[in-house]
C-alpha cells in the first residue's frame, strides 16, 4: 500500500506545538512549513489565492490600496482577513435543483 500525502494549513498568532516525528491521528509528522507574506503584494498576488476577479478584488478592497490608481498595492495583513470574510457571504437565494 502506498503512503499518501496531506497537507493542513494552520494560521494562528503563535506558532503551534507540533514537533517532526510526532504522530497525530495515526499520520507521522515529516515536515513543517511556514509562508511568510511579503510587505506589499499586487492584485496579481492575490488573484492567485482567492477566486475573484481583478475588478471585484479592486473594488472590494479600494480603500486599502497603498500605492497609485494605475499600481494597486496592498498590506495583506489588513486585505487577507477582508477577503476571506467576503468568500462566505451569499446574497442570491439557494440554487433548486
Amino acid at each position: 500500500m502506498f503512503k499518501q500525502k496531506y497537507i493542513i494549513t494552520v494560521e494562528s498568532e503563535r506558532p503551534p506545538q507540533l514537533f517532526l516525528g510526532d504522530t497525530i491521528g495515526g499520520a507521522k509528522i515529516i515536515s513543517l512549513k511556514r509562508e511568510e507574506y511579503p510587505d506589499l503584494v499586487d492584485t496579481a498576488w492575490l488573484i492567485k489565492r482567492f477566486p475573484m476577479s481583478r475588478k471585484t478584488i479592486i473594488e472590494k478592497i479600494g480603500c486599502f490600496n497603498v500605492g497609485t490608481a494605475g499600481k494597486h498595492l496592498y498590506d495583506p495583513h489588513k486585505v487577507i482577513p477582508v477577503l476571506k470574510a467576503d468568500l462566505s457571504t451569499r446574497r442570491d437565494r439557494p440554487r433548486k435543483n
